[in-house]
């Protein structure tokens, strides 16, 4: 996700943002092209999901198992548990292309475990910030992130197949904006 403020924004050199305005427009039309489709076909774009985190996960297996012999030192149980993890990167990723629905479910585990941190974090904030104004927001959107944690948990293979790919295309669309507002910003 690219995030720019004003402050960041400023800083940089104008010519060299000008000359970045065509790819993150297109970024932003292929997120934005991407959202929609999560949003539409629900299973599909599970499936596509599932493959593309499997590819992207053999990959940084791969890359890590070869940094590994690439660059070892004298350290041998390093380069031993690289080794390991690159496998356990490789074993993950062929079970995510060859079993997408196994996949999005361990995906669903992941997402899940998230919003429950995030969640009880909002939770412990708000009830530290007892006098400040927006510490209600905190509890409500602590709680609401602990309800899709356990909807995420306790729902269906279908519901939460869905679920995933409304969460994912929904960041999607909000990364879409984002891009699409920054461009706008780089006449």
């Amino acid at each position: 996700m690219l995030n720019i403020d004003r402050t960041h924004l400023l800083s940089l050199q104008e010519n060299i943002l000008k000359k970045q305005r065509v790819p993150l427009l297109i970024t932003a039309a292929l997120l934005l092209l991407g959202g929609i489709l999560c949003l539409l076909n629900p299973f599909a774009s599970g499936v596509a999901l599932s493959v593309m985190i499997g590819v992207f996960l053999l990959l940084s297996g791969l890359a890590l198992i070869i940094e590994m012999f690439i660059n070892r030192a004298q350290n041998t149980w390093p380069m031993i548990g690289g080794i390991l993890l690159g496998l356990a990167y490789l074993m993950v990723g062929y079970v995510f292309i060859s079993n997408p629905t196994v996949g999005i479910l361990a995906l669903a585990v992941y997402l899940a475990v998230l919003f429950a941190l995030g969640g009880i974090a909002r939770l412990i904030a708000g009830f530290i910030w007892r006098g400040s104004e927006g510490r209600w927001l905190q509890v409500v959107i602590g709680i609401l992130d602990l309800a899709i944690a356990g909807v995420l948990i306790g729902a269906g293979p279908e519901t939460t197949l869905t679920l995933v790919t409304a969460i994912v295309g929904i960041e999607m669309l909000i990364s879409a904006f984002s891009l699409f507002q920054v461009v706008n910003r780089l006449k």
